[in-house]
């Protein structure tokens, strides 16, 4: 997913990754690495960037931890997000909204073309700023 998205943006644009671990920070990384793929370790809810900063973000965080008005927020126009996670615990965060009220989350923070998936143990969302 990472190599996708940065080939997607390159050569000009640029792709920030966003997680609490180090680790999956650094194998994300080391999938796609190029002078245009960033990343900040913690949680999306406050990014620090500026407004319409990146051409992509991607995430590994519950969607129900992640804010998509601040993924939104430092998107440039035509700029993708793709958030997932794991959803094998039933306790976890993953599954405390279901897949419609996480479209609706996207939608309200005026993501288009927003897509929301369970396979392989994983739950994710693409979507685009229009």
């Amino acid at each position: 997913m990472t190599k996708a998205l940065a080939t997607r943006v390159a050569p000009d644009g640029d792709v920030l990754l966003v997680d609490e671990s180090v680790d999956e920070l650094e194998r994300m990384l080391k999938s796609a690495p190029g002078p245009n793929v960033f990343y900040l370790v913690g949680v999306a809810d406050v990014l620090p960037l500026t407004d319409g900063s990146v051409d992509a973000v991607l995430s590994r965080l519950a969607p129900s931890e992640c804010s998509p008005a601040e993924f939104f927020r430092v998107l440039r126009k035509d700029g993708r997000v793709e958030v997932s996670t794991s959803d094998q615990d039933p306790k976890g965060p993953a599954l405390n909204l279901g897949p419609r009220e996480i479209e609706r989350l996207f939608s309200d923070s005026g993501f288009a073309g927003v897509t929301v998936a369970s396979a392989d143990g994983r739950l994710s969302v693409t979507a685009h700023r229009p």
